[in-house]
């Protein structure tokens, strides 16, 4: 899945392509996402208007247009954005087509439909449903690490868990979390309680590098990630630890371990990341 990296990588890329355009069709070719686009809803909110800028809240992508209105898109498992200077045949799983007054378009192709396509009333973005409940952003300057110190500090959850848990930071995701953890020399079975202010401060530290460092590089090479123009990310080729098991830890060359935690894979080096 797409990650804050990814998304934030689409984000910029279309900041250079929307801004000034506007949307004069709309087409729904399949509704059945993993909550069925509303058609009447996307035509009635931003048909006409100008696009103004290009945000991102955790995973989310936000178009943001004249009347305060918002697109409001979310990738899914396999979602992409496709930016088109010139027309092209639909692919099988192009599900929603937005073309503008210059006759480019801007498609939603998503193969496993989990992705999103919504709008929001001028001055309700906060309010929608899926953006109300979201945690801190790890970018953000706002977000500190006495503050996740202070959130955490009750918790008994894995920190790993805790660190994928969108209500309480958003868009680090596994790969990332794995890679962070790793950096700050954190096991990640150790419960979120135990960490220290000082221990919090190095993570969101580690966090925030990891996450720039996918961003400039374009963000992790997935098999169903690509940019608004079609081009893969490849922050995958410097990864520390995620997907080496049984490969030599990069500082002390033991060999890096994997553990399943609620379904998904951590990976650690044993000898940097000990029990705490």
């Amino acid at each position: 899945m797409p990650e804050l990296p990814e998304v934030e990588t689409i984000r910029r890329a279309l900041s250079e392509h929307l801004p000034g355009r506007s949307i004069v069709k709309i087409q729904v070719r399949d509704a059945r996402l993993r909550w069925p686009v509303d058609e009447t809803r996307l035509r009635q909110l931003l048909l006409a208007q100008a696009i103004v800028g290009v945000k991102r809240r955790a995973k989310y992508l936000i178009v943001e247009f004249e009347q305060d209105s918002c697109l409001i898109l979310h990738l899914g498992m396999s979602g992409q954005l496709l930016f088109l200077t010139e027309r092209q045949p639909f692919h099988k799983h192009d599900h929603v087509i937005f073309t503008f007054n210059d006759e480019t378009q801007l498609r939603f192709r998503d193969p496993r439909r989990f992705g999103m396509v919504d709008a929001s009333a001028p001055g309700r973005l906060r309010e929608h449903p899926r953006l109300v409940n979201l945690g801190l952003e790890p970018l953000h300057r706002g977000t500190t690490f006495g503050k996740l110190h202070q959130r955490a500090a009750t918790l008994q959850r894995p920190v790993k868990n805790l660190l994928m848990d969108a209500g309480f930071i958003v868009g680090v995701g596994n790969i990332y979390a794995s890679e962070a953890l790793f950096y700050a020399g954190i096991h990640p079975a150790t419960p979120a309680a135990v960490l220290s202010e000082t221990d919090w401060r190095t993570l969101l530290g580690e966090i925030r590098k990891v996450l720039r460092r996918a961003i400039r590089k374009g963000g992790t090479t997935l098999n169903d990630f690509v940019d608004s123009n079609g081009e893969t990310g490849y922050f995958q080729l410097s990864l520390a630890v995620y997907g080496r098991e049984g490969e030599g830890c990069q500082s002390c060359n033991t060999q890096i371990e994997r553990l399943v935690q609620v379904g998904r894979s951590s990976f650690f080096c044993p000898s940097c990341q000990r029990p705490a």
